[in-house]
């Protein structure tokens, strides 16, 4: 998984690949918006809509899609371009992300046909881990609608939320983790964390981080050695006068 995620990194780095001068990707219908990365992305569509198996022009537009963050699009696009043409995506560098491509995307239709929490998680956690923030916010905010009180399913979506600059929907949502467990070690650190870096409110952020640091100190027997002492380490310093 790691090595796959490492790979779609890299592929989203990578620019647009050059094709043949037979596609209808070459028309000026096209041509004349690829400065424009929405104008291009409607000509595309455009384009693929009057011919679905243009794979040219489709693995363009998964390129774009990609680019642009729109991350299930593309790979949804991907999924349904090898069930179109498999031979062509073969000697693609994009063919190296198929695998999760299709693992993702059956993923989210097991989600949404059982409405299954335990799949919305661990796309939501997939997505988190690819450092993919947007869309696992929407896996995670699904499985929340249906189970609203699961505890470490907010504490990621909280992440998500600070990594995408949206500190104050980050809090709320660790003030509803405190709310469903006052002792969650983790809701009053990345609270402390947050108000102090993002917010920069420094006051109340030490209140938290002092509670994060005697709930540490009383669940040691909860974390290994060795993290139990970098947390430690983190937060009297944090607190320090």
């Amino acid at each position: 998984m790691k090595k796959i995620c490492k790979t779609l990194f890299l592929v989203l780095l990578c620019p647009l690949m050059v094709f043949s001068n037979e596609s209808s990707c070459k028309e000026s219908n096209y041509l004349n918006f690829q400065k424009d990365k929405n104008q291009s992305e409607m000509a595309l569509q455009q384009l693929i809509q009057k011919n679905p198996k243009d794979m040219e022009c489709v693995l363009k537009l998964i390129h774009i899609y990609l680019k642009n963050g729109k991350i299930e699009k593309g790979l949804e696009l991907l999924v349904q371009a090898d069930k179109i043409d498999p031979e062509f995506l073969k000697d693609k560098k994009i063919h190296k992300i198929l695998k999760i491509a299709k693992y993702l995307t059956n993923l989210k239709k097991k989600a949404i046909k059982n409405n299954d929490i335990n799949s919305w998680n661990i796309l939501g956690a997939t997505y988190y881990k690819m450092g993919v923030f947007n869309e696992s916010i929407k896996a995670y905010n699904k499985s929340l609608q249906i189970a609203p009180k699961q505890i470490d399913a907010r504490l990621t979506l909280a992440l998500d939320l600070s990594r995408t600059n949206q500190a104050y929907r980050a809090i709320e949502e660790l003030s509803k983790v405190i709310s469903l467990d006052k002792y969650n070690f983790y809701a009053y650190y990345y609270t402390g964390k947050i108000l102090k870096y993002q917010i920069k409110d420094t006051k109340k952020a030490k209140s938290y981080l002092e509670k994060a640091k005697n709930l540490c100190k009383k669940e040691k027997k909860s974390f290994k050695p060795i993290i139990y002492q970098e947390y430690m380490k983190d937060l009297k310093n944090e607190t320090k006068e």
